[in-house]
């Protein structure tokens, strides 16, 4: 929709200028297949295994090898990098604790801090609570 209304800007901009639409209708396909390619990325569920915490991703998976085990030091995430939440949190955080953590998660609010071997890794499992009993489990 919003390419759709980017396009109909750009042409209206244009005033006939074949050049001007030509633009616009190019940034207009590459803002569409960015939001494609995020999407693809965007994380939908974790999985613990013995060794590693897989991300399930609408495309694909990701691997994050180490023992999962809870992050026991009460930390609140500041700044953060990454792509900022379109389709999801991947990047960077700053601890308050010191140190970064690494963001792979769709929903800060309902996010869930673990060690993955020596990282720290925060993730948003639909239920946090429920996720860190089962890493305390594992």
């Amino acid at each position: 929709m919003v390419v759709l209304a980017w396009f109909g800007f750009g042409v209206g901009l244009s005033g006939g200028d074949a050049v001007q639409a030509g633009a616009m209708i190019t940034a207009a396909l590459l803002v569409a297949l960015l939001a494609l390619w995020l999407r693809g990325g965007q994380p939908v569920a974790y999985r613990i295994e013995p060794d590693a915490l897989v991300v399930e991703r609408r495309r694909g998976q990701t691997r994050l090898e180490g023992a999962v085990r809870p992050h026991d030091e009460g930390a609140t995430l500041g700044l953060r990098l990454g792509t900022g939440g379109i389709y999801g949190q991947r990047g960077r955080a700053r601890m308050s604790t010191g140190g970064w953590a690494r963001t792979i998660a769709t929903d800060l609010r309902r996010s869930a801090l673990v060690r993955v071997g020596a990282v720290p890794v925060v993730v948003s499992p639909a239920d946090p609570a429920a996720f860190v009993r089962e890493v305390r489990d594992a």
